[in-house]
């Protein structure tokens, strides 16, 4: 397998995915909308095509010329169904006419849905998905399923992703820089993170990997921790920890529904991704991923966020 199409490729994963794709002697190609921002894209290596997801004359063309796929686009705000599910099946299906060789869909965790207590899902629980988001993914994966004869497809399921380029961990970090900021209610919420290089790596990985069609893996580095852990963590690295106020839960769903339904305005967490947090425990193992997949997290949270950290500085966003 020598080509790759990654879509989604100006976003924050996609564009991580299409350099270590490069670094693993792939030809990488990006699918982009005529639209979509090219600041992480300015690569010599890189080969950038622009085209409609939905539309299927462009997307057999530029298929037919790829030997595998990264399907990474998706939307966390807006349409769901549109972009995360109805585009994936428009994909998957001129993928199977032009004979792609392996097609990796980027998933979520919120497609499984929450798990029962604070200790990592094993991959045996039955799916559950609780948010309007986590239906979407979960009907993407199920399009797929229906097409395993046809296409040999890998699904990889992500927690929280942070690192350089992420825009929505910026706004959480923004709010812990503060001597005073707010979490969601009065218990703690379990979950599982990885750092964005190590999540790319992964996606490449699953490329070559020698494993079934149909295969889910979770992927995670391994750590389960609590949203104080991770403001413990990225407090230590700014140099303070901020004093966390909490709030009622139905008073953040407000909030953050009045800052993006009513103002318009990107907060750290939608109001779709807040309500997941009825449920505490988001919490997943990547040990069978590890140990078919052939790949392995190296980033801990603490170099993870230092880096990140240091990268917004760098860029003057924090």
């Amino acid at each position: 397998m020598k080509k790759v199409l990654v879509t989604g490729a100006s976003g924050f994963l996609g564009s991580h995915i299409s350099e270590a794709a490069h670094q693993a002697g792939y030809e990488v190609h990006a699918l982009i909308r005529e639209t979509s921002p090219r600041r992480w894209l300015d690569h010599p290596w890189l080969v950038i095509h622009t085209a409609d997801l939905y539309d299927r004359d462009a997307m057999a063309c530029i298929l037919s010329r790829m030997d595998g796929v990264i399907h990474c686009a998706e939307t966390l705000w807006g349409d769901y169904y549109r972009v995360n599910t109805q585009a994936t099946r428009v994909i998957a299906e001129e993928s199977v006419k032009v004979g792609i060789k392996r097609f990796v869909y980027i998933s979520s965790l919120a497609a499984g849905g929450p798990g029962k207590g604070p200790y990592s899902k094993d991959g045996g629980e039955p799916d559950s998905p609780i948010s309007p988001y986590g239906h979407s993914k979960k009907a993407a994966e199920e399009i797929l399923d229906g097409m395993l004869d046809q296409l040999h497809v890998v699904i990889l399921r992500y927690p929280m992703i942070y690192g350089p380029r992420d825009i929505q961990a910026l706004r959480l970090f923004k709010n812990l820089k503060s001597p005073i900021s707010v979490k969601v209610g009065f218990k703690p919420i379990y979950i599982s993170a990885i750092y964005v290089k190590d999540a790319a790596r992964a996606a490449v990985r699953t490329l070559s990997a020698d494993v079934a069609s149909g295969s889910v893996y979770d992927i995670s580095d391994g750590v389960n921790y609590t949203f104080d852990d991770l403001y413990d963590v990225v407090g230590d690295a700014l140099g303070r920890r901020s004093l966390r106020i909490p709030l009622p839960f139905f008073l953040v769903v407000f909030g953050a529904w009045l800052v993006h339904d009513v103002f318009r305005e990107k907060t750290a967490f939608n109001p779709d991704q807040i309500g997941m947090f009825r449920s505490p425990y988001w919490l997943v193992s990547p040990e069978r991923a590890i140990r078919e997949l052939g790949w392995e997290p190296q980033v801990s949270i603490y170099e993870g966020v230092r880096r990140t950290i240091h990268w917004y500085k760098k860029k003057g966003w924090l």
